[in-house]
């Protein structure tokens, strides 16, 4: 993304109401051979950041100049042995991960950053073994340790798996939300705005950048409309991510969604009780 976008883009965002931009979704930041001049704009602007990558690239000649302007890193892995390793992270090479460890470790160590950094496995039923010996790599390098679940089984789910379902349930969509009783919502419409490379919205983070999940570009919408559109995607509608009790600042944000839609007054009652006496409860 040229840096001129990216900062209308932040720009925007720090309007809207958020306070950090974070660089995490289905990519490798690392890649940005210039990522400390994202940062530093985010930084200007008074908002935070955080980072997740994979730690696998050969060589990432902007590392201590990213670190130094962002408050946190996560590094992903799913195992330490290389054989276990490369089972869910194809291609990737441990021996690079561990160099980019060990540097990021004196980094901390000598006070040059001052960054959280977070070594995370990506747990499955294949690598629980792996579990400890990272845990103890953490601790030698003086980092965070954390497992999470895994999501998408290397073995059993491939991505091109992924596309398919995704098109198989918008041709059988029902407009039924059966993962969602009423009064319930999923957390995901209001932790977090998805933005790729192109500017361009996508649903969440959970499902990943398929062109089916495209919800418009992130310049052009009003952030009610980029709410209801989300709300209403009929992928959103058959996800079964783990629902929770709305909250009633939700309740008014996706009213007055409905409002800016139907182009009524603000604070419309009409509007407002359609949406909180429906679905929402």
């Amino acid at each position: 993304m040229p840096l001129d976008q990216f900062r209308r883009i932040a720009t925007k965002a720090k309007k809207e109401g958020f306070t950090s931009i974070d660089f995490i979704n289905w990519t490798e930041p690392f890649l940005v051979t210039n990522l400390e001049e994202y940062i530093a704009i985010v930084n200007e602007l008074g908002m935070s950041s955080s980072l997740s990558t994979n730690l696998s690239l050969k060589k990432i000649h902007n590392l201590e100049k990213v670190l130094q302007r962002t408050q946190m890193l996560t590094v992903s892995v799913s195992g330490l042995d290389q054989e276990v390793y490369e089972i869910n992270h194809v291609g990737g090479d441990v021996a690079y991960i561990l160099e980019h460890l060990n540097r990021i470790s004196e980094l901390k160590a000598s006070g040059r950053i001052h960054t959280h950094v977070v070594l995370r496995l990506i747990k499955f039923d294949y690598n629980a073994n792996q579990e400890e010996k990272l845990r103890a790599l953490a601790e030698r390098l003086g980092l965070a340790f954390e497992a999470i679940d895994g999501a998408g089984h290397p073995l059993k789910w491939p991505l091109t798996f992924v596309e398919e379902d995704l098109r198989r349930r918008l041709s059988s969509y029902d407009a039924e939300r059966p993962h969602e009783k009423p009064g319930e919502i999923c957390p995901m419409l209001f932790q977090h705005v998805c933005v790729d490379s192109d500017g361009d919205v996508f649903e969440c983070c959970v499902v990943g950048n398929f062109e089916v999940m495209k919800i418009g570009r992130y310049l052009d919408l009003a952030p009610e409309e980029i709410l209801l559109r989300r709300y209403q995607h009929p992928i959103c509608n058959s996800c079964s991510w783990p629902r929770r009790p709305v909250t009633e600042e939700e309740k008014q944000m996706l009213a007055q969604a409905v409002v800016y839609r139907l182009g009524m007054p603000a604070g419309s009652q009409r509007a407002h009780e359609f949406v909180i006496l429906g679905q929402l409860g």
